[in-house]
C-alpha cells in the first residue's frame, strides 16, 4: 500500500543487511531485551565513553528517562521548543510539571530565546 504524503520525512534505505539483521533477531527469539539489544547498548556506551547506555523502544520513552533521570518532577518547569514533536510536553506533563514553550533568538541564530 502507498501512502501519498504532502511533506515527506525520509525514504528508508533497507536492503540485504537490514532483512538479515530482522531475521537474525527472530531467530534468537528475543524481540527486546536480547543479545542484540544488550550488544547495541555495550557498543553505544563504548562509542560516546558512557559506562552504560540503556536501549528503549522509541524516542518518547528515552525523553520520559531522560527527564526523570534529570530528576524532572512537579512544579518544575521545563523549556522546550515551542515547534517540537508533542512527546516533549506529553512527557514533562506526565512527570508532573510544566512545559514551556520558547521561540529561537532568529533564523541566523537558532538557539532558544532567553528572553521567551
Amino acid at each position: 500500500m502507498s501512502v501519498e504524503w504532502a511533506y515527506t520525512l525520509s525514504e528508508p534505505l533497507l536492503g540485504a543487511p537490514e532483512r538479515d539483521a530482522v531475521a537474525d533477531c527472530l531467530d534468537s527469539g528475543w524481540l527486546s531485551m536480547g543479545p542484540q539489544t544488550r550488544d547495541f547498548e555495550n557498543r553505544f556506551a563504548a562509542r560516546i565513553g558512557a559506562d552504560h547506555a540503556i536501549a528503549v523502544s522509541n524516542g518518547t520513552a528515552a525523553l520520559h528517562l531522560a527527564l526523570s533521570a534529570v530528576g524532572v518532577g512537579p512544579d518544575d518547569e521545563v523549556i522546550q521548543p515551542s515547534i517540537n514533536f508533542v512527546a516533549a510536553a506529553n512527557m514533562t506533563r506526565a512527570l508532573g510539571a510544566r512545559p514551556v514553550f520558547a521561540d529561537i533568538v532568529a533564523i541566523n541564530e537558532p538557539t532558544l530565546c532567553p528572553a521567551d
